[in-house]
């Protein structure tokens, strides 16, 4: 009898939101189910960037940041500082962040695989591991009165899956998830005009502090690197993140969205930075010393004005895609994770059920995830190197590195405060929360 026992929820989408999700929800009192398309859940190796508030709601829901961030593994590192240089090297302001810069929690640079590791152990360790499926397409869903029943189909196979009958789907399959279609219907995403470009390789040294993340460039192209180990690994090196965000015609069909790319398709826009060296290399030196380069085109879409669609919700990339600036994309998705897991838990006690929670979620993430979506199109924090480069067009070295001296910190500062102020606070100071077990 479903009025007496837990409404079952069936998160579609295993990535960084539907497992935070899934853990929030569970902390919650929830009945939760995953189902992932993956056959195997093999992330794709690229560094991640994740904000001190949301670092703040993981150790809410009882993950210690050590399993994340374990020096002894070469794991993580907690950063400190942003700093920002202009196409040709100039300096032009640096940014304290986490708990440099007074946040209670620490920002973390971290393999995404490391990082979506620890939330699927967690998920299967707090779950069962029954409750976590892969290898499960989402193909459609019906909902009559408060009751949906998913269709699923083996991915390797394209077989039909077992159904499942449930009382809430929230929707974490990502920027072309299946979920949003088939509330909303087929919409391409819109392309940005951009595409990054990303690679991991190895450094003898690391660059500063060792907890800074270094960017460089202007708004045509610009570079970002930074360590995702503080611990010298076996083999000696320090392993680095890069990425390189391109102004690039629209790409063909979705199969070219995400591709392995060579070297010579950003070498040349790579070698006009090679004024600026991080840790003692190039941007092109560190390209050179990537196994393997791989392009992401870059997609968003346009703010909803609801996420209440009755039963069903959306989260993370599905609810809201945007440009990768400001590492938001992680920290956003974990932050509707929260809000869900709290509205969850007040509707239950206020007897508002499903429904109820996913009105409360909507109101709570609906129009501030949006913002943030608005302000990366505009650049996010980066828009700091086209201020930079539009000032200082027609400028020689000597006369930028003196504007910048003079001007690059206050410049910066209006720039970020901008940014700072579009982005969410968390709900948490304002709520109880079950304590962890």
């Amino acid at each position: 009898d479903m009025a007496t026992s837990k409404p079952k929820t069936v998160i579609v989408g295993g990535g960084i939101g539907g497992c935070t999700a899934a853990i929030a929800l569970h902390r919650a009192g929830a009945d939760v189910w995953i189902y992932e398309s993956a056959s195997q859940l093999l992330e794709i190796g690229a560094g991640i960037n994740v904000q001190a508030v949301a670092i703040g709601v993981l150790i809410d829901l009882g993950i210690p940041l050590e399993r994340f961030n374990d020096p002894a593994q070469g794991d993580g590192i907690l950063t400190s500082k942003v700093e920002y240089y202009s196409t040709d090297g100039v300096f032009i302001a640096d940014e304290a962040v986490g708990l440099a810069a007074g946040a209670e929690n620490p920002q973390m640079s971290v393999h995404r695989a490391k990082f979506h590791n620890t939330l699927i152990a967690e998920c299967r360790r707090l779950l069962g591991e029954e409750r976590v499926i892969l290898n499960s397409a989402f193909v459609g869903m019906e909902t009559v009165g408060d009751q949906t029943t998913v269709h699923f189909k083996t991915n390797t196979t394209g077989e039909p899956a077992p159904s499942v009958t449930c009382d809430f789907v929230l929707g974490c399959d990502g920027l072309k998830s299946r979920v949003r279609a088939a509330l909303l219907g087929e919409v391409l995403p819109r392309y940005t005009g951009r595409t990054i470009y990303r690679g991991l390789c190895h450094l003898d040294k690391m660059h500063g502090d060792g907890n800074t993340v270094a960017l460089c460039g202007d708004e045509t192209g610009n570079f970002i690197c930074y360590p995702i180990s503080e611990s010298k690994r076996r083999d000696g090196h320090y392993h680095c993140n890069w990425g390189f965000n391109a102004t690039r015609p629209e790409p063909g069909g979705v199969e070219s969205w995400v591709s392995v790319v060579t070297l010579d398709q950003i070498q040349d826009e790579l070698a006009a930075m090679d004024g600026n060296t991080f840790g003692g290399f190039t941007p092109l030196q560190m390209a050179q010393r990537t196994e393997k380069i791989i392009g992401w085109a870059l997609f968003d879409r346009d703010p909803l004005d609801t996420f209440d669609f009755g039963c069903t919700t959306l989260l993370g990339d599905a609810a809201h895609p945007l440009l990768p600036y400001g590492s938001q994309g992680a920290t956003q998705a974990i932050m509707d994770a929260e809000a869900i897991g709290m509205c969850y838990q007040d509707a239950m006690e206020a007897g508002t059920g499903i429904r109820g929670c996913v009105k409360a979620y909507s109101e709570m993430r609906c129009e501030v995830s949006g913002k943030v979506v608005i302000a990366n199109r505009n650049m996010g924090s980066t828009a700091v190197l086209r201020e930079v480069n539009q000032k200082c067009k027609d400028m020689t070295r000597a006369e930028k590195e003196a504007y910048c001296k003079e001007n690059g910190g206050k410049l910066a500062e209006e720039v970020i405060q901008t940014y700072r102020k579009a982005m969410p606070k968390s709900v948490r100071p304002v709520r109880k929360v079950k304590p962890a077990e």
